[in-house]
């Protein structure tokens, strides 16, 4: 049995987040976010999805095809005692016919202080703004 594990900060559980994601480690990813009925996450492009069985759907389809190779730059991060706000900038290289390249993604990632740690409770990708190279048609990024 898997045992959830306790974060003590924000950052550590960011940490892990990106983690889980680059292995395509779903039991992971899940194991970050709040069990509060109201999280939220919004893919870069995709519609808003609430609640833990909309979010688990939604990276399980994302890591049927592996991880993902993510890596961050530029968080600027905002904390109280309980709530810790990281905006930062993803690097997603995705691989396709035409070689790779790399898209820039625009992500805030919400953090909460509960009785089990700190928990993920919204994470919103959006494209960065239009400067070459775009991301190809159809592509997913997370």
């Amino acid at each position: 049995m898997r045992r959830t594990p306790l974060f003590d900060t924000a950052e550590s559980v960011e940490e892990a987040f990106y983690d889980a994601m680059r292995r395509g480690d779903l039991p992971a990813m899940m194991s970050l976010w709040s069990s509060d009925d109201e999280v939220v996450c919004i893919h870069p492009g995709s519609a808003r999805l609430t609640g833990l069985d909309a979010i688990r759907a939604s990276w399980e389809s994302i890591f049927s095809g592996g991880g993902v190779a993510v890596r961050t730059r530029d968080a600027v991060v905002q904390s109280s005692g309980v709530v810790s706000v990281h905006n930062l900038v993803e690097q997603v290289t995705i691989t396709g016919r035409m070689g790779s390249q790399v898209v820039e993604c625009v992500v805030t990632n919400v953090y909460a202080k509960t009785a089990a740690g700190w928990r993920i409770v919204l994470h919103h990708g959006s494209p960065a703004a239009e400067v070459e190279p775009s991301a190809p048609a159809g592509a997913v990024l997370h």
